[in-house]
């Protein structure tokens, strides 16, 4: 191929390099070609028929493909070429579809979509709420009319004749009661009565026969008219305060309950679980003492089944006990350096020295102040433990003064073995929390170590024995 040739082919390939759409865009005509530098004037024909005749598309794609475009050029050429998708390349000529231009339409939908969404959400809530409210009336409906059938609070009055068959169930029964217009909700009937006798120790069962009965009586009062009456009867029974262990059982026995043996084994042997039990297991008790729970069998008003074990007679007055010495005076005990006890076993010598509640709380300060100054009483000096060795509550004698038993109080020093008697709950009260001066202050000189009653029962208090002998010459006289 000669020079010609090839400059030739220089200026076809610049000539379809030019894109006739960028000058498109600009709105400008597109340039007339520009001749070659240092081109021959005269030419080969051959040649200018191959400029008069350009090479087809194809080619010139591959002429365009073969040599590399002029800077800038091919960048143009890329950007206004289709992409796959039939969208321009050039991206930054034209704005994504679904991006809202600010104050356009986009924004106005979003705003719309946000009050739309709010409406949506105060509309949920107020259904909620009319929902609760709804709810809410209805089941206070409901319970008001369950209330008034289970108590006939406001109910016509209907009187029906209601026939009984032999073993009617609870549920025949109430359904019974609803057909005949006394009750009006037999399932909440057969529930209340359940609950009711949860605790009974024999099946709540029905007397057959012909009742009449009323819309206006309780449920209660309806179970009670038509069930059977249990055959075990009671026997209601006063143990009063201060009585011993030996009273105590004599007490039951002559109302026909238990067994002396019985009683003492419940007493001795059985393992209540009480938290008092608890702090008395922790203590070592003398051989001495006459019985384990003496001093606990609380003095009360009780009812009791005329079948009743010795171990449910105790374990009911027990349970009396417990329910009284509550958590506080544990701790209080702890403030008295005291055990539970000791504490009792004072309060049982309270109870048999006083006459009042009044004195109680004197006499046991009495008691701590002398067990506080053991150099000057050696011996707490209580007649009331005599009387419990011999079983009497009789004057003392010289002799019985001197008896040699662990419970005589003036022969061995400190408290005696055990509780004497079984103290109720103001004895316990002035053990926990004495009264050790006459009121007039709080030194030495205001505490009491001597009380002496007179035959009527009223008692005295003594700051010294000189003053204990001019009161007992005084009551001598009377």
């Amino acid at each position: 191929m000669n020079e010609t040739n090839r400059n030739d082919r220089k200026h076809e390939t610049i000539d379809i390099l030019v894109d006739p759409r960028e000058n498109g865009r600009t709105g400008d005509p597109a340039p007339a070609p520009k001749k070659a530098m240092g081109t021959p004037a005269a030419q080969n024909p051959a040649d200018a028929t191959r400029k008069m005749n350009p090479v087809p598309a194809a080619a010139a794609t591959r002429k365009m493909s073969a040599v590399p475009p002029a800077p800038g050029q091919a960048q143009r050429a890329s950007a206004a070429q289709p992409s796959r998708t039939g969208a321009p390349r050039g991206g930054a000529r034209s704005a994504p579809a679904h991006t809202p231009l600010a104050g356009g339409k986009g924004e106005k939908d979003a705003r719309q979509d946000i009050k739309k969404g709010a409406r949506s959400t105060v509309a949920r809530a107020l259904i909620y709420i009319a929902l609760v409210v709804a709810v809410s009336a209805i089941l206070s409906a409901l319970a008001i009319d369950f209330a008034n059938d289970i108590f006939a609070l406001v109910k016509d009055d209907v009187t029906a004749q209601i026939e009984v068959p032999e073993n009617a169930s609870i549920s025949e029964v109430a359904t019974l009661l609803k057909q005949n217009g006394i009750i009006k909700h037999p399932l909440i009937f057969r529930l209340y009565v359940n609950f009711r006798h949860r605790k009974d120790t024999t099946p709540l069962t029905f007397k057959p026969g012909t009742y009449e009965l009323k819309s206006t009586l309780n449920y209660d009062q309806i179970t009670n008219l038509i069930k059977y009456k249990s055959t075990r009867d009671i026997i209601t029974i006063t143990v009063p305060e201060g009585l011993t262990v030996n009273e105590t059982i004599q007490l039951f026995l002559d109302k026909g309950l238990g067994t002396r043996e019985g009683f003492i084994a419940a007493i001795n042997d059985y393992p209540y679980e009480y938290t008092f039990m608890e702090h008395l297991n922790a203590i070592t008790f003398s051989e001495a003492r006459h019985y384990r729970l003496e001093g606990y069998l609380f003095p009360d008003t009780y009812d009791f089944y005329t079948d009743s074990s010795e171990v449910v007679i105790i374990d009911k007055m027990l349970a009396a006990f417990e329910a009284h010495f509550e958590k506080a005076y544990y701790d209080r005990l702890t403030e008295l350096n005291k055990n539970l006890d000791e504490v009792v076993i004072l309060a049982s010598i309270v109870q048999m020295e006083g006459r009042t509640e009044k004195d109680f709380y004197s006499i046991a300060g009495v008691f701590y102040n002398r067990m506080e100054n053991p150099a000057w009483f050696p011996y707490l000096g209580s007649d009331a433990t005599i009387q419990y060795i011999i079983q009497d509550h009789r004057e003392l004698t010289n002799e019985d003064l001197n008896i040699d038993d662990p419970y005589n109080t003036r022969l061995y020093k400190g408290l005696p073995p055990g509780p004497i008697s079984n103290p109720g709950w103001a004895a316990i009260q002035a053990a926990l929390y004495p009264d050790r001066y006459d009121g007039s202050g709080e030194g030495e000189e205001n505490k009491y170590f001597y009380f002496i009653a007179n035959k009527s029962g009223v008692t005295y208090f003594a700051h010294n024995e000189a003053e204990r002998d001019r009161i007992k010459a005084q009551i001598d006289k009377e």
